[in-house]
């Protein structure tokens, strides 16, 4: 049987607890797909090293590079583009925006002022924002897996939209759970199990999910399993905010560990096998504290 253009998905029930240098960045298309030659200047003037973050309008914040303390490295921007400054506990020292006039501009990271004479604007640390605003949990440094910054960028954005809406407060993003879900996803696809440890021997909630893909077929990505653990809500009574054993048996326990009020942290890994012509990918997510702890709180 030949196997063209088709791909599957499996996802693993949840567990139940019973008990460098920054690289410049190419200018982006304005409005009519016109670019720009605006060329930002910044210098950190801490006594620490800055992680660089930068984003469009309306866009996700991306790392970009880091600044080590006394340094200075030229950017290339457009206008409207959102620059954040943080250092490697994830506390942010500053915040700019690219205007669209003079075309040479610069700007200064430190503790009162921003270069050219422009006051550096404070803005919330991660996990902090104003009442009903959710806050932006930045990924920063090595994320521990083999997920790109983006990448984890994306899977704690898609978390902590969905905790929004049940109320719960956000997840940051943790390299040492990353790490261990990396080794849990190269170990299943190694052996080709999906399978959870035994009850006892993970320390933290898990996620399990993967799909399979031939040439032509969209590949299975980290979201794609955030997506299908995410629709096991439909699944959830109205007005239940407690876990039960028989909640859990209803098949939500991957839906619950994402929104589980008590999580903080989480990590994502990845990897792949192949088999019967599929490339198969892996996906596990990693939480702590562990969710889908019966009699306790959901949201």
């Amino acid at each position: 049987m030949t196997i063209q253009n088709r791909s599957v998905v499996l996802l693993l029930a949840a567990v139940c607890v019973l008990t460098g240098r920054p690289q410049p960045l190419p200018a982006q298309g304005g409005k009519g797909g016109s670019s720009t030659n605006l060329v930002i200047t910044f210098t950190n003037a801490t006594d620490r090293k800055v992680i660089m973050n930068s984003s469009a309008p309306g866009q996700p914040l991306q790392a970009f590079g880091e600044l080590q303390p006394g340094q200075s490295a030229a950017m290339k921007a457009y206008p409207g583009q959102r620059w954040v400054f943080v250092n490697t506990n994830g506390k942010v020292f500053a915040e700019y925006a690219t205007r669209g006039e003079p075309r040479q501009q610069t700007f200064t990271i430190g503790p009162a002022t921003g270069g050219a004479g422009n006051p550096a604007k404070p803005v919330p640390a991660p996990n902090q924002s104003a009442p009903g605003v959710a806050a932006n949990a930045l990924v920063v440094g090595p994320t521990g897996s083999r997920l790109t910054q983006p990448q984890a960028q994306q899977v704690v954005n898609y978390h902590n939209q969905k905790r929004a809406e049940v109320g719960n407060g956000n997840l940051s993003w943790s390299a040492q759970i990353a790490q261990y879900a990396q080794q849990r996803a190269d170990h299943i696809a190694r052996t080709r199990q999906l399978a959870h440890l035994p009850q006892g021997q993970n320390p933290y909630g898990e996620n399990l999910a993967q799909g399979g893909s031939t040439a032509g077929a969209m590949g299975f990505t980290v979201i794609s399993a955030c997506d299908g653990w995410y629709a096991e809500k439909a699944k959830m009574p109205r007005n239940t905010r407690t876990m039960t054993v028989d909640l859990f048996n209803k098949g939500v326990g991957h839906y619950t560990q994402m929104v589980w009020k008590g999580t903080t942290q989480i990590g994502a890994g990845i990897s792949q096998y192949q088999q019967g012509g599929l490339t198969m990918t892996v996906v596990v997510c990693c939480y702590n504290p562990p969710g889908n702890v019966i009699s306790q709180a959901i949201y």
